[in-house]
């Protein structure tokens, strides 16, 4: 699954921890990339966003800080069933405000996050420093997250080239979550490396039009 979750607020004003747990609990879901969240911060009253989906889930939370804000921090976050064998952040560029690229490691894969700038020039960069470093890496890659940028856009043809950008299996629109006619969330799976062949059985938009300002996105994929 890949989810904007806002920080558990949802168009209607309300933040809302339990009904972002009940949206993953019921996908139920192997791993979990979760853009926007804060991290003791004054904002939501030193609130550990990513701890708190964590033990409404049941699953391992691994959060990599973006930026320090209000007194904590805030970033992007993985959830887990398994208990990651190793995870580290990269910094991605971004003329506002910072960026990461998450990397978490499991036992068979490697699944990644990352929320991209909203400048076309810093998209494409970063789009070139993913590719460098998970091509790096020894097991089947894939990446999740808000690119905030459309399928025609030159950044995401760049991740088509290294890349398989999964096909959503009916109208592909994630943003704004209650009317959407936007795409810009996706999951990825890099075509090099150890991946011999891999098949996207199901890639599916779950129906979330107030939970947060971006519709969950979830692929159940299969990698031999």
């Amino acid at each position: 699954m890949s989810y904007n979750v806002r920080n558990c607020t949802g168009l209607d004003g309300k933040t809302d921890y339990q009904r972002i747990a009940n949206i993953i609990n019921n996908a139920n879901c192997e791993a979990v990339a979760i853009q926007e969240l804060d991290s003791m911060t004054t904002r939501y009253e030193g609130q550990d966003m990513l701890k708190n989906l964590a033990e409404l889930t049941g699953m391992y939370p691994t959060f990599a800080p973006s930026i320090d804000y209000q007194g904590g921090k805030y970033g992007i976050g993985m959830l887990t069933k398994e208990k990651p064998l190793s995870y580290r952040r990269v910094a991605l560029p971004c003329r506002s405000e910072p960026r990461s690229l998450q990397i978490v490691e499991l036992k068979d894969y490697y699944y990644c996050c990352t929320h991209l700038s909203l400048h076309a020039e810093d998209r494409e960069t970063s789009i070139g420093i993913i590719i460098d470093e998970l091509s790096k890496l020894d097991k089947p890659v894939m990446i999740a997250g808000d690119f905030n940028a459309e399928p025609e856009e030159e950044s995401m043809k760049m991740m088509a080239e290294e890349f398989a950008i999964f096909k959503k299996d009916a109208a592909p629109y994630t943003f704004p979550a209650d009317k959407p006619d936007i795409e810009i969330d996706y999951i990825c799976l890099l075509k090099s490396g150890k991946v011999a062949k891999f098949e996207v059985l199901e890639h599916s938009i779950i129906d979330a039009p107030v939970e947060s300002d971006h519709r969950p996105i979830v692929a159940e994929v299969k990698i031999n």
